[in-house]
C-alpha cells in the first residue's frame, strides 16, 4: 500500500473517531463513511480503548524481504490457476461435475 493510500485510510478512521466522539453509533458511521460495519465496530473498539490517536496509521506493515532475484522468480497467480485447471481436467475426467466445480475455483492454493 502506498503512503497516499495509508493517509487516505487514516483520514477515514480519524473521521470515524470524530463521529464516535459526537455519539454516533458504529452502524451509522459505517453507512455515513461507506465502510463495512465490521471495520466501524473494530475502529469503535480501538477508539474506546485508546482514543483518537489509536486510530492513526502505524506506517507500513512491513517491507518486502525478497531481493530482486527472488521477486523475479515468483509465479503469477493466474498462471498457477491455469496450471491447476489443466491438472484438474486431466485428473477428474471420469467425474465431469467435480472437474467443472474444481476448475472454476479461482484460488491460488
Amino acid at each position: 500500500m502506498t503512503a497516499a493510500d495509508r493517509a487516505r485510510r487514516e483520514h477515514v478512521r480519524l473521521l470515524a473517531a470524530d463521529l464516535f466522539a459526537d455519539g454516533m453509533s458504529p452502524p451509522a458511521v459505517a453507512d455515513g463513511l461507506r465502510v463495512s460495519r465490521k471495520s466501524a465496530y473494530s475502529w469503535h473498539q480501538t477508539w474506546e480503548s485508546g482514543g483518537r490517536d489509536a486510530l492513526r496509521s502505524a506506517g507500513p506493515a512491513s517491507r518486502c524481504r525478497l531481493d530482486d532475484d527472488q521477486l523475479g522468480r515468483l509465479v503469477p497467480c493466474d498462471m498457477i490457476v491455469s496450471l491447476r485447471r489443466a491438472l484438474v481436467s486431466v485428473t477428474f475426467r471420469g467425474n465431469a461435475a467435480r472437474s467443472v466445480a474444481v476448475a472454476q475455483g479461482n484460488r491460488c492454493w
